[in-house]
């Protein structure tokens, strides 16, 4: 489920979006004794949209990928496919996802977290700390503002707005301890105080 030679390894969808890579695929290869470095039959390919998470990818890369087996297949039986060798030099490798990893370190760039946070989602799913409590974010958009890491700028029905290395994200999808996954708006009515300007995510 990746555009080989990039992305070789365990986690290749999630590695793309946290990327920020344009498109991503499938490849159909021969199997040889390296990891994923076999000969290439055939690619298919989709672009990542700005809305796709590890999920969203992953299910459609799942819908193309038994087409492009079939087409592997019988171009294999009529001799039109011959396997095209992999350039090295142009591998990357898609490390296995780990739930340390998905906790929010604030301190770094906004453009950056969003990513991480739609490519984590359904799992490890990002998160971070409030009040000494977990909350997992599943969702967040690009913001404005500027403040110390982790900062709450503000908060409205529109989302949760938290001040980042560089920028700043509007948090519109979370999950509190025992709780389910809610939109922001939700969390807004109920728990107002919860989320008061200028407390601190991550401490």
């Amino acid at each position: 489920s990746s555009l080989l030679p990039r992305w070789r390894g365990a986690a290749p969808i999630q590695r793309a979006v946290e990327a920020g890579d344009a498109e991503s695929g499938v490849t159909v290869m021969r199997m040889e004794a390296g990891l994923d470095t076999g000969p290439m039959l055939l690619k298919v390919v989709t672009p990542i949209s700005a809305e796709d998470t590890g999920g969203t990818l992953h299910d459609r890369l799942a819908q193309m990928g038994p087409g492009a087996v079939v087409q592997a297949i019988a171009g294999l039986a009529d001799g039109s496919l011959q396997g095209e060798v992999q350039d090295d030099a142009l591998a990357t490798y898609a490390h296995k996802l780990n739930k340390d990893e998905a906790r929010i370190d604030w301190k770094r760039p906004a453009i950056e977290l969003e990513r991480l946070i739609r490519a984590f989602n359904p799992w490890p799913v990002c998160h971070s700390t409030l009040d000494g409590e977990s909350v997992k974010v599943l969702a967040a958009q690009l913001s404005t503002g500027k403040g110390n890491p982790g900062e709450i700028l503000s908060a409205s029905k529109d989302g949760l707005v938290v001040a980042c290395g560089e920028g700043a994200l509007s948090l519109t999808r979370l999950q509190l301890p025992g709780g389910k996954p809610l939109a922001f708006s939700d969390l807004f009515n109920s728990r107002r105080e919860k989320f008061a300007s200028g407390k601190v995510l991550g401490q």
